[in-house]
């Protein structure tokens, strides 16, 4: 089923299909990301619990959930968030013609601890916004240094660095969820259905979105 206020059509790329607004008939090309990248099961699994995520009755349960996939190698969730967040930004740009990379660089990260009171928590607040901004950034352009940038930073050992990442980023997720709502557009499923209705293409054009209109 397409998400509400969205509708999908097919592409003759077999690893991606077309996202069309059907209220501004704008429309993007969405494709799997290379497998050997990022493997398409891996952002479905993450979408599923960043939804549940959503729902105050199921968000501890899907935090908990988030967390434990970022045993081992914490590298492969972290970028499913961030390819997600990189696609809502195109979905907002479908609805609104606001730019993709405009809607991530005023991704912002509100709260009480924010102002002159908290000035050192607030630069740890905006540190971390910009991990996730370069993180979806480098989804949403496919540009190499931006992830090399973005994996340099997030794969650091500090203890407990990437379960707080993984917070940050869900709830920058929640804010633009929020912001999509408010257009009356809600972006359900996008991974999952590329998962099921394309298959890898090793010859795809580079990047996961692009403009189709």
């Amino acid at each position: 089923m397409a998400p509400a206020g969205l509708a999908w059509q097919t592409l003759p790329e077999p690893g991606a299909l077309a996202l069309v607004d059907t209220v501004s008939r704008r429309a993007a090309a969405l494709a799997r990301p290379h497998p050997a990248d990022l493997p398409i099961a891996e952002i479905v699994a993450v979408e599923h619990e960043v939804l549940r995520w959503l729902d105050p009755a199921t968000r501890a349960d899907a935090e908990g959930a988030l967390i434990d996939r970022l045993t081992g190698d914490p590298m492969p969730t972290l970028r499913a968030v961030c390819w997600l967040t990189a696609s809502w930004a195109v979905v907002l740009h479908l609805r609104t013609g606001y730019a993709p990379t405009e809607v991530l660089r005023q991704l912002t990260f509100g709260g009480v601890w924010r102002g002159p009171q908290a000035p050192e928590t607030e630069q740890v607040w905006e540190f971390l916004t910009a991990q996730v901004r370069a993180g979806a950034l480098a989804a949403l352009t496919d540009d190499p240094s931006v992830a090399h940038a973005f994996h340099s930073a997030a794969a650091t050992r500090v203890a407990g660095y990437p379960e707080c990442l993984l917070h940050h980023g869900l709830v920058l997720m929640s804010g633009l969820w929020l912001t999509l709502a408010a257009h009356g557009v809600e972006p359900l499923d996008l991974a999952a259905t590329l998962a099921v209705y394309t298959h890898d293409a090793f010859d795809r054009p580079t990047g996961s979105f692009r403009p189709l209109t």
